[in-house]
This record gives C-alpha cells, sequence and structure tokens, in this order.
C-alpha cells in the first residue's frame, strides 16, 4: 500500500481537472480526494497499490487535454484510513 500527496498549480479551471481526477482515480482502484486550494492549486491525496499510485501521479503530470499545468509537486506519506473511495472535495 502506497499514498502520495499531489500539489498542481496552473490554468486548471474550466478543464473539469477535479472530475477527470476522480474518474482516473476510480479507474485506478485509488481512495483519496482531489479539491481545490484557496490559492488556485489543486491537491489531491491518493492511495492504493503502488503500481496505482505511480500510474495517478504519471497521469497528473499530463492532465485533462484542456489543462495547462504549470507545476506538479508530490511526496509519498504513510498510509492512512481513506476507506475505498475517492471523491471531490
Amino acid at each position: 500500500m502506497k499514498r502520495v500527496r499531489i500539489l498542481i498549480e496552473g490554468k486548471l479551471q474550466g478543464a473539469n481537472f477535479r472530475y477527470h481526477t476522480q474518474q482516473e482515480a476510480q479507474k485506478l482502484g485509488l481512495a483519496g480526494f482531489v479539491r481545490n486550494l484557496s490559492d488556485g492549486r489543486i491537491e489531491i491525496d491518493a492511495q492504493g497499490d503502488d503500481e496505482s499510485v505511480e500510474k495517478m501521479l504519471a497521469w497528473c503530470q499530463e492532465g485533462p487535454q484542456s489543462a495547462q499545468l504549470k507545476s506538479i509537486l508530490f511526496r509519498y506519506d504513510e498510509p492512512s484510513e481513506h476507506g475505498t473511495d475517492f471523491i471531490v472535495r
């Protein structure tokens, strides 16, 4: 089990970034959340098996086609009790 926390900056409004992130995470069987931060960045907290977490991280580096990513920061954390759902907050 692996957990990653991701912060994404860029032109993300209007790209349905949170929705697409949720769809990708659910496809990969990940638990966690995605949310907008007050400074305009997106925060993602995802956990699951190692391969799925790495696939999610790779997907985030591209994002949906309409998104224009400026920077992405991430760190690995200890897995927590997220449950089994991946939600938009």
